[in-house]
């Protein structure tokens, strides 16, 4: 392990950090005087952004190295590792501004942000600081499309070892398509694709009604498929029908591939139709729409009916977590569809959490093959995606990462339970943590908060926030002793 060429880059990544310091500081400026700690408050931001600005500096000029030293253990040590600073800083203002005192909870407020699960401990979210608040929203907006993203994005200085860094934030069967002759070209398109459909949202956001914080704000929450609210009602605090379907479909937009937005903008409109991981995303929410719309019991009119389905069905499955109505109500049929689609989230290369639906395509696939081949034991029988012969070894990959998933929701789950806490809410916690999704079920529903969970299942939970944000392997794999050899 390379720690100098580490803490070079994280010394970079900490600057443009610092940078995204300075709006919620503007923030807490304009509003000073709706908030007699405003002082405490301004504090936080400026404080965080000297440490952060310090921290960086050294790293990128006193640490300084070669970006082409960055292999693939030290691609999976600054992600890990920046998403962990980020996280560390980013909690500052949350203390320093008293907004929340317990270290525990700072750091699990925050790493739900950061990770874009939407999870809070906060039981009236009206009382946290503008400045915070908007903070609290845009961690999300940052960690949606990927701190390392952005940075590859801004600092073409790290050349392949920028490539290196996005594999390594998502290398559970996950690869950056070179479409363009450098990694950076990629980075940069992605984030141009997400700021273009963010100021979309913004802006509709503001003809519906809502004011420029709050379509800043649910912009943030939205496209990052984070599901923070400034509201304690969520998007249920709004009353325009007009608002709730804007974000419904810029969540459903959020949870599909980046990728082939950039293949529409280039003329392959087909791109869409013919990519069977997003035919089967749109099939998966036709169909629950329609099990919800028979099964779920019709408050109001038709069209009320039929956007508080479709706006919740759409929100899980997209892991935003956003919520216009307690779906923890609604009947067993659709809690346990809304659970599967905890499992399943969007689409490869989407800012959702979950498993990915191609994941979920592959592993469907293999276990047909796997019950073919008893029969016909000398055919060959090859996994595809679309027209694609996948690799055996990316189809491990992902038989792989499916078990490793899998455990690690039930660690989470027996951690919880052993702190009294039932079943369907344990169950739910540790899914909606690791599928990076906000709300669960029971004592986590959606009209419920994170707050009552000790401190222990916090940080066990805000872990697997990370872990499940970080694709597992980029954490598991540092937790190796051949990751940390020379």
């Amino acid at each position: 392990m390379d720690i100098r060429a580490v803490a070079f880059v994280l010394g970079n990544l900490l600057l443009v950090v610092s940078a995204c310091l300075l709006a919620p500081l503007v923030i807490s400026i304009g509003y000073a005087g709706d908030n007699p700690n405003s002082g405490f408050e301004i504090a936080g931001f400026v404080v965080t952004f000297v440490v952060a600005a310090i921290l960086g500096l050294i790293g990128r000029y006193v640490l300084h190295a070669d970006a082409d030293r960055i292999r693939v253990r030290e691609g999976f040590a600054i992600v890990v590792f920046s998403w962990l600073l980020a996280v560390g800083l980013g909690m500052l203002p949350y203390l320093i501004s008293g907004a929340c005192p317990s270290v525990t909870d700072a750091f699990f407020e925050t790493m739900s942000g950061f990770t874009t699960t939407g999870a809070t401990i906060f039981p009236t979210v009206e009382v946290i600081p503008k400045g915070v608040q908007f903070w609290r929203c845009m961690t999300q907006w940052l960690g949606g499309m990927g701190i390392v993203v952005l940075s590859v994005a801004l600092l073409p200085m790290l050349g392949a070892g920028g490539y290196r860094m996005l594999k390594a934030e998502s290398p559970g069967g996950v690869a950056f398509e070179r479409e363009a002759p450098r990694i950076t070209d990629i980075a940069q398109s992605l984030w141009r694709l997400y700021l273009i459909l963010s100021a979309a949202e913004v802006v509709l956001l503001r003809i519906s009604g809502m004011d420029w914080y709050d379509a800043f704000c649910h912009t943030f929450a939205t496209m990052s498929t984070g599901g923070f609210s400034p509201h304690t009602e969520s998007v249920g605090y709004f009353s325009s029908p007009f608002t709730h379907w804007i974000i419904i479909v810029f969540m459903f937009l959020a949870g599909a591939n980046f990728s082939l937005y950039a293949q529409v903008l280039r003329g392959k409109v087909t791109a869409v139709v013919n990519n069977s991981e997003m035919r089967l995303y749109i099939g998966i929410f036709a169909a629950v729409i329609m099990v919800g719309l028979i099964v779920v019991p019709p408050v109001g009119d038709l069209e009320s009916h039929v956007r508080n389905v479709a706006f919740q069905i759409v929100s899980i499955g997209t892991t935003t977590g956003f919520a216009t109505t307690d779906f923890d109500a609604w009947p067993q049929l659709m809690r346990a569809l809304l659970v599967c689609l905890m499992f399943v989230g969007g689409c490869m290369g989407s800012t959702g959490g979950g498993m990915k639906v191609a994941r979920f395509i592959v592993l469907a696939k293999a276990v047909v093959r796997e019950m073919y081949r008893p029969i016909f034991p000398h055919a060959v029988r090859h996994i595809r995606v679309g027209d694609k012969v996948l690799d055996p070894t990316l189809v491990s990959n992902i038989l792989a990462f499916g078990a490793l998933y899998a455990g690690t929701w039930v660690v989470g789950t027996l951690v919880t339970t052993a702190y009294g806490y039932d079943l369907v809410t344990s169950l739910t916690a540790s899914a909606a943590a690791l599928g990076n999704i906000g709300p669960g079920l029971g004592e986590v529903g959606p009209s419920r908060n994170w707050a009552h969970l000790p401190d222990v299942v916090k940080w066990v939970m805000s872990m697997c926030m990370l872990v499940g944000r970080l694709e597992l392997y980029s954490v598991f794999i540092l937790l190796t002793p051949w990751a940390w050899r020379r």
